[in-house]
């Protein structure tokens, strides 16, 4: 099998800051509504339709499951780098065309289509490329700094659109909507461009597949190895943790009573910061352990330990810092997890032709909590406010710990594979 030539680190970090942009640009669009929700929904003309315009969401939601395996599939199939490029390009080519914001039927037929470029096309594929161009001793070290640089560019992009609505939106939401929705698909096409002339060489043997057949059998595979239901329990633990910090502003604020300025100031601040910190010492402790997993397994604990303690302590003014000081250790663990779960994918020894269906498997499994956690959480919190945070807490605490087990075991298996290489 042909062996590729190690990569420069001058390409190795291109290849880096390109994925950094890439990452934080495809996926503004589809959820701009978290961020802009009044100012976009009376861009669309859907003032007083919540239910209308939360069913653009749901759809783009339910469309991402159903192609999350076929997507890994793809990409096992052709080249990941024209897979991002493609993406990348009709991606941008949506947003400039929401930007028009056309009638609600095509509205709804953009957001079926977002699914298509930023998932089926897109997705795995993304993953995928940062586990060819690294070495497997440096695997943790890539996606830990990808996720660092995701943090930074995500900062300064959102910093970018605030000024940007902000000297707009005294004329018209539309006006100033229509270029946040234009400018970052004008950015995503020369993302596009910029990956197909500068990101490294990613196509050559035994990372596809020749043929369907070949394709088809990659999926079987992949629904047979260990590491598809590890790196699922990882993603869950990690999913459902991240779901559960935008929880801490209402818990802060209505069990803390602390002010609601600050409590915006933590809330937006909180998980960026914590994401680059805690994904650069991912990267730096993978590189040093020499095993992604145990980082996570250390990580994992931390998340227990940090929620455990969020139980016991009774929220009230008088314990604000501690409380304050638990909920940045709970996010700083999550961004260990979410940094470095799909490290282990290499390091445990998978065949590179089947990466990117194991990644379309895991992701349908782990990323679930998407698709029920919030409503849950939701109606614990209105059938008992206090009760309800203990009981989110309570699901941070089980799924922190399926994340300790998951990641143990893969932590065993990569030791024994490189006892056994020795």
């Amino acid at each position: 099998m042909e062996q590729a030539p190690k990569l420069s680190q001058g390409k190795k970090i291109t290849a880096l800051i390109l994925m950094m942009l890439s990452l934080n640009t495809i996926y503004l669009l589809p959820y701009l509504m978290y961020t802009y929700y009044t100012p976009l929904q009376d861009a669309m003309g859907l003032l007083g339709q919540d239910a209308a315009y939360g069913r653009l969401l749901n759809v783009y939601g339910i469309a991402n499951v159903i192609l999350y395996i076929p997507g890994g599939w793809l990409a096992d199939k052709y080249d990941a780098k024209l897979l991002l490029v493609i993406s990348m390009i009709a991606t941008g080519a949506l947003g400039i065309w929401e930007g028009m914001f056309p009638s609600y039927p095509i509205l709804m037929l953009i957001f079926v289509l977002y699914a298509v470029t930023t998932v089926l096309t897109y997705w795995s594929a993304s993953i995928k490329v940062i586990n060819l161009i690294s070495e497997a001793d440096e695997q943790g070290t890539m996606y830990g700094s990808l996720e660092a640089g995701r943090g930074v560019v995500g900062l300064i992009i959102t910093t970018v659109f605030v000024f940007i609505y902000a000297a707009l939106s005294s004329q018209s939401n539309q006006a100033a909507m229509r270029i946040i929705c234009m400018l970052t698909g004008a950015i995503m096409i020369v993302v596009g461009l910029l990956i197909w002339f500068l990101f490294p060489k990613t196509a050559r043997e035994g990372t596809t597949n020749a043929s369907l057949a070949d394709s088809f059998k990659a999926v079987l595979v992949a629904f047979k190895i260990p590491i598809t239901y590890l790196l699922a329990g990882m993603i869950f633990a990690a999913c459902l943790c991240q779901a559960s910090i935008s929880y801490y502003g209402p818990y802060l604020e209505n069990i803390c009573g602390m002010d609601q300025k600050f409590v915006v100031f933590f809330a937006n601040y909180n998980r960026v910061i914590c994401t680059v910190i805690a994904a650069s010492i991912a990267a730096v402790m993978a590189r040093k352990i020499g095993s992604s997993a145990k980082v996570i397994v250390f990580a994992a604990i931390g998340d227990v330990i940090a929620y455990v303690l969020l139980l016991i302590i009774p929220g009230s003014a008088a314990v604000l810092i501690p409380i304050l000081l638990l909920f940045i250790i709970a996010t700083l663990c999550y961004a260990v997890l979410r940094a470095l779960y799909y490290a282990t994918i290499d390091e445990i020894g998978t065949h590179k032709n089947v990466v990117g269906s194991v990644i379309g498997i895991a992701s349908i499994l782990g990323f679930c909590p998407d698709m029920f956690y919030t409503t849950l959480a939701g109606s614990w919190l209105e059938a008992d406010p206090v009760g309800g945070y203990k009981k989110i807490f309570m699901a941070c605490i089980a799924a922190s710990l399926l994340g300790v087990i998951c990641a143990f075991i893969a932590m065993k298996m990569i030791e024994k594979r490189k006892a056994e290489k020795a």
